[in-house]
């Protein structure tokens, strides 16, 4: 068991490295083929920008600023989608509007609905409700397809010995979710910090990555502003990963 799992782990950081390779070859090769550190900085004087970034106190700053935004937004969306998912589950009527809603959400543009944020709520706040509008269809989506097979009889049985709502949804349907709980909201974590930051960026929210970036791409600064999206990636990836695997550990045991 525990060669099988050091051998998965290696074969993961192999595949890493080989990712990485890729697509720093892909950038060598875009870089120099347009001979310009002003259209595609190349990665020498993009690794070299990076000792602007880190002595700089207001990166510091727009780290915090972009992940407490990015934080609020999730736990929002975290929330509610719990919430809906138990409605969704306990009444079928309660699911088809919520489904409709989740759609509609989907199908939004945005730009335009930053655009419109900016107007409600505010440049700051503006990031935090776009995160929640886009990661909340995903939370919901991937986990009424996580349920989808349930069978009826197994509902029917529940119903005949008298199972309430809430014990079905904790017996039945929990333990399903839970497989796929860990993927679903990992991903979506990742999906919340692009928007969260393409959000600042339209918005030049103060105290963010996004308007740090938006800053280098006024000053012409290209090799600054790849090294804030080296950054804004590797940060996402990170925190990606940190929560599907707390995840799969807190949810261990509540598997079918």
């Amino acid at each position: 068991m525990k060669k099988s799992a050091a051998k998965k782990i290696l074969y993961n950081v192999i595949y890493a490295v080989i990712a990485i390779a890729v697509i720093l070859g892909a950038w060598a090769i875009s870089a120099e083929a347009f001979g310009s550190d002003l259209i595609l900085p190349s990665i020498g004087a993009t690794f070299r920008a990076f000792a602007d970034v880190f002595n700089n106190s207001a990166f510091y700053v727009g780290i915090a600023g972009t992940l407490l935004r990015s934080l609020i937004g999730y736990a929002i969306a975290l929330a509610l989608f719990f919430v809906t998912f138990y409605l969704a589950v306990c009444f079928d009527g309660v699911r088809r509007v919520i489904m409709l809603i989740v759609s509609a959400l989907r199908s939004l543009p945005a730009v335009a609905v930053t655009l419109i944020l900016l107007i409600a709520v505010g440049g700051s706040n503006a990031p935090i409700v776009l995160g929640v509008i886009v990661i909340y269809p995903i939370m919901f989506s991937s986990s009424m397809s996580a349920i989808v097979a349930v069978p009826r009889e197994l509902k029917e049985i529940c119903t005949i010995c008298g199972a309430s709502r809430t014990r079905m949804f904790a017996t039945v349907y929990m333990p399903r979710l839970a497989a796929g709980l860990p993927e679903s909201l990992a991903t979506a974590f990742s999906y919340n910090i692009k928007a969260v930051i393409g959000a600042e960026i339209l918005a030049q929210a103060a105290y963010s990555i996004g308007m740090l970036m938006k800053t280098a791409q006024i000053s012409l600064e290209p090799a600054l502003l790849m090294a804030f999206v080296i950054v804004a990636v590797v940060l996402s990836v990170a925190l990606e990963i940190v929560i599907r695997y707390s995840l799969k550990l807190i949810l261990r045991n509540y598997r079918e």
